[in-house]
């Protein structure tokens, strides 16, 4: 199952629609829509506002790899929420900085 999949059986058991979803996370229905079917890629802003939202949401589960039958593999690391959402928000802190100096047009050698 891939992780659109688990996304959508996610907010089904919630019992909550596309605009419900999109409205709690700050998405349009459209693009909740083309995360669900697998049609756009997620990104960090997702991630980030679907763990902040649904506490309970195990992105272990969503997002690693399912292992196949005969296939050769090493055990997938844990990663636990907390250390994910501030790896991430490092990265979005990061890109905000450069985007900034970019504007700015001031590089440093």
């Amino acid at each position: 199952m891939m992780y659109n999949e688990k996304l959508s059986k996610f907010f089904k058991a919630k019992g909550l629609k596309q605009k419900e979803v999109g409205a709690i996370l700050g998405f349009s229905p459209a693009m909740i829509g083309r995360y669900l079917h697998g049609t756009a890629n997620i990104g960090s802003e997702f991630i980030i506002s679907l763990s902040k939202n649904f506490p309970d949401v195990d992105l272990n589960y969503l997002f690693a790899p399912e292992i196949e039958q005969n296939m050769v593999n090493e055990a997938g690391a844990v990663y636990e929420k907390e250390n994910i959402l501030n790896d991430l928000e490092e990265i979005e802190d990061r890109i905000h900085n450069i985007r900034l100096r970019l504007a700015e047009k001031k590089f440093e050698e």
